[in-house]
């Protein structure tokens, strides 16, 4: 893996590509596009089969662990829960914080999501500045800033590291960039403190389920339209922390909107 100046992953298996969603910046340009799907593992393998015929592999692909590599990410709300009701107070934004491997580099990011339209950015982060970014007082000169400014206008707090193993391909379609993923094994735990630690027996939240998730910029590309034809997909919106805020905390936090 290499990284830029500013923090931008460049990935060598790719030939310098980067996921479609990092380019449909918050502020600039049109959005990028994301359609989920939640599989079967027969129906996912068969679906990667042919991911793998037509795509790279992304640079954190890790052979011994059969191409997968962990994400673990901490995900945040206000305290009425605004994020999870889907209030208007959220404005569809997610902030979160996102580190790839064990102990691979960490991001923030903030992420807009209206229909299957995105809009992203995001930071690399040092894990030891992390707590006092959160309180606005970010590194000078540091391109982040705006993770801080966001959780302050929010006022948003942790609430939960969800954990999954990945397994990425990227590539171009149609002229386009484009990618595919693959997240099993997804669990998650509470979380009060500003710190993306392992997630270590927390129980499966999608048992025997894989969610596969098709990126791209402005018009489905054909390789994708095949392969929903293919595989007779259909579109299912599906959240990791949704998820979890139904089956962990739903009890808890009283009746709450879905």
């Amino acid at each position: 893996m290499r990284l830029t100046s500013e923090g931008s992953e460049q990935p060598s298996e790719s030939g310098g590509l980067e996921s479609p969603s990092l380019f449909a910046d918050v502020a600039n340009g049109p959005p990028a596009f994301e359609l989920k799907f939640l599989l079967s593992e027969e129906r996912a393998v068969a679906v990667e089969e042919r991911a793998r015929q037509a795509l790279a592999l992304d640079k954190y692909a890790d052979p011994a662990r059969g191409n997968a590599y962990p994400i673990l990410s901490l995900y945040t709300d206000s305290p009425e829960f605004d994020v999870y009701r889907r209030s208007q107070a959220a404005g569809g934004c997610k902030f979160r914080v996102r580190r790839y491997g064990g102990r691979g580099p960490m991001f923030v990011e903030q992420k807009i999501k209206t229909g299957d339209r995105v809009r992203k950015r995001r930071a690399q982060v040092d894990p030891g500045n992390l707590a006092a970014i959160a309180r606005g007082q970010a590194p000078t000169g540091w391109t982040g800033c705006w993770f801080g400014d966001g959780v302050a206008d929010l006022r948003l707090r942790p609430i939960c590291r969800i954990a999954y193993d990945r397994v990425a391909y990227l590539g171009t379609a149609d002229g386009g960039t484009v990618r595919i993923t693959f997240d099993r094994n997804v669990r998650g735990a509470g979380e009060e403190k500003w710190e993306v630690e392992p997630v270590d027996e927390a129980p499966v939240l999608l048992e025997g389920d894989v969610i596969c998730e098709f990126k791209f910029r402005l018009a489905l590309p054909g390789l994708f339209k095949s392969m929903v034809e293919e595989f007779a997909l259909t579109p299912c919106a599906v959240s990791k922390y949704r998820r979890f805020m139904e089956s962990k905390l739903a009890g808890s936090l009283g009746d709450l909107d879905d």
